[in-house]
């Protein structure tokens, strides 16, 4: 008798019980198998950045909203604080008569004013002032003092008001012709330095940049 066909059926039965047990023990994606390594997962993410690479957790998203409030350039000064110093000199002479000092004067500034790099007070610009009083020395009769004080800086076509403290100016003492009169002169082109007691608003005159 042959019993070829009954050996072939066994031989088929065992292998297909081989392939069905390989199946069933084949750990799921991202775990680890029997011999303790991981199988790679071959899911994708949903996002991917322009290189290629996920997005990471910790990345966050910004917006280009523009220049802020301090990326704003600083405003140029506008104002002389008090305190500020201003040096002119006279166009014409000063006469004063004792006690009776009540005249006003022209002067040239003669060192410009600088405040924050912005040159708010031009040289040569005019100022006015105002003669407050005379007196002759009563040790030495050819000498005298004048008080004055400024009223106004002439910046771009108007004249801006200032308040000064008064100076005590020494001038030459002297008798004026029929009615005779104590007088006290300054001579032209007297230097003179005043200190602003009040702030000025400058921002109607000219203000070129300082040269550096």
């Amino acid at each position: 008798m042959r019993q070829f066909p009954a050996t072939r059926s066994l031989t088929i039965g065992i292998v297909l019980l081989a392939l069905f047990g390989a199946v069933g023990c084949a750990p799921p994606d991202g775990l680890p198998s029997a011999d303790g390594t991981s199988q790679p997962e071959q899911h994708k993410v949903p996002f991917h950045e322009a290189d290629g690479k996920a997005p990471s957790p910790n990345s966050v998203l910004t917006q280009d909203n523009g220049p802020t409030e301090t990326d704003l350039p600083f405003q140029e000064a506008q104002s002389l604080p008090a305190g500020t110093l201003l040096t002119v000199r006279t166009k014409n002479p000063i006469s004063a008569e004792k006690p009776d000092a009540n005249g006003t004067f022209e002067a040239m500034v003669d060192q410009p004013v600088v405040v924050e790099g912005n040159q708010l007070v031009p040289l040569g610009a005019m100022v006015s002032g105002r003669v407050e009083s005379a007196r002759a020395s009563n040790l030495r009769r050819s000498s005298g003092y004048v008080r004055l004080t400024l009223a106004s800086i002439h910046l771009a076509g108007s004249n801006v008001p200032v308040q000064t403290s008064s100076l005590f100016v020494r001038g030459r003492a002297g008798l004026t012709p029929a009615p005779q009169s104590q007088v006290v002169r300054l001579e032209r082109g007297r230097r003179l330095v005043f200190r602003l007691t009040e702030p000025v608003d400058v921002s109607a005159g000219q203000r070129p940049r300082a040269d550096h």
